[in-house]
């Protein structure tokens, strides 16, 4: 259902807004919602000559598939909830995920806080679902995310043991955890999940987080996590997942740091995931130059959570066409250099971060727009914008 239709309309303005603001701040979803004139026919119900149709200036009529087009895997995110949901929407979002995408991530389904139950107690149902669903369709599926400061359950929050007891549970949950999903085959012995991203967002700005595990774990618990997950699977591909990577120098630069000293002292990587939540006219010049200098590190290169907000600045108070024409070219310019400068054999894929506009987690009540489809599925400019960039159309 890409554009359902080309509708002949009288634009009288989208109902919600963007927002991108500082590179931690997330905007707020929602496609564009138009009214309709469909004016007067006649008999043969064509419009008479006093009515001019009006294009949608927001929607276009995809006529691409995007795994088609690249050579690398396209991925999108999903939860178990909405697979086994046979409602409208959920069966159109399957509709779409299944004809455009070829990797799926759990948003948040395969993160500690939902799978992490109790000491020594594992909870793996909902990532068996989205398995299950991968394995039938034949997608891969990327897990997503091990250990994040921001996904802990409550009661390894409060854990009262001491911090060695503290390690031995969260060690025996990376390896129960990595163990559990390496065991998912397709019928010629593939992996279904075949990545990890280990850690997220080990580093706040260019310094290391002050987080739960830094704390009771100490500031080498990264090093420590991704061995164990090693450990646990000797084939799986593990990934260091961060934001503003592109944009934020110092930042990159700290990983890139923390990437060599890893490959240095053999501690196991195999690649970066460069989130890229971007803003419609942020980074501008930095945005090739973060992709080569992690491309460089001749690791893995994953996109891996790719958004673009388009009122991070408060600024507008309904979707422009302006607004929407520099979403385009920001989708295009991402999908353009992740392809040209990416060796292939380090392109592990392109994943977005959400269908709907209003599904995002940049919804934020409605005053941002920041993904590939409105409201009603219809593919959206932006994703114009990334099908030529994945085409190799330059857009500079």
């Amino acid at each position: 259902m890409k554009i359902v239709k080309v509708l002949m309309i009288v634009m009288l303005g989208a109902v919600m807004g963007c927002s991108s603001g500082s590179d931690d701040t997330g905007p707020q979803v929602g496609g564009p919602s138009d009214d309709i004139d469909p004016g007067t026919t006649d008999d043969e119900g064509s419009t008479t000559d006093d009515e001019v149709p009006v294009v949608d200036p927001f929607v276009y009529d995809a006529t691409e598939d995007l795994k088609n087009i690249a050579s690398f895997p396209i991925g999108n995110i999903v939860s178990a909830s909405k697979l086994a949901s046979t409602s409208a929407n959920n069966t159109s979002f399957k509709q779409i995920l299944n004809a455009e995408y070829n990797s799926i991530t759990a948003e948040n389904d395969m993160k500690m806080a939902n799978m992490f139950t109790g000491p020594d107690t594992y909870d793996f149902s909902d990532g068996d679902a989205i398995v299950a669903y991968a394995m039938e369709n034949g997608m891969r599926v990327h897990g997503h995310a091990l250990i994040w400061h921001s996904s802990i359950p409550n009661w390894l929050n409060s854990f009262s043991g001491t911090d060695e007891e503290f390690e031995a549970q969260v060690e025996a949950y990376v390896k129960a955890t990595v163990a559990h999903f390496a065991e998912a085959e397709d019928d010629s012995g593939n992996p279904i999940v075949t990545s990890w991203d280990v850690v997220n967002e080990y580093f706040d700005g260019s310094s290391v987080r002050n987080s739960l595990f830094t704390q009771r774990i100490g500031n080498d618990f990264h090093e420590k996590a991704f061995q164990w997950a090693r450990e646990a699977d000797p084939d799986v591909k593990l990934f260091y997942n961060d934001y503003n990577i592109a944009g934020q120098v110092d930042k990159r630069n700290a990983i890139i740091g923390m990437a060599n000293n890893f490959i240095t002292n053999s501690i196991p990587i195999d690649g970066i995931g460069m989130q890229m939540h971007l803003n419609h006219d942020w980074p501008s010049s930095d945005l090739p130059i973060s992709i080569q200098a992690i491309s460089d590190t001749g690791l893995l290169v994953h996109i891996s959570e790719l958004d673009v907000k388009v009122n991070y600045g408060d600024d507008i108070t309904e979707f422009t066409e302006e607004r929407a024409m520099a979403q385009e070219f920001q989708y295009q310019r991402a999908g353009y250099y992740y392809t040209t400068i990416v060796p292939s054999a380090q392109q592990f894929g392109l994943t977005l971060w959400g269908f709907r506009d209003q599904d995002s987690w940049l919804y934020d009540g409605g005053s941002d727009w920041p993904l590939l489809y409105n409201v009603d599925f219809n593919t959206k400019i932006s994703h114009r914008g990334l099908v030529a960039g994945l085409n190799g159309e330059n857009p500079e």
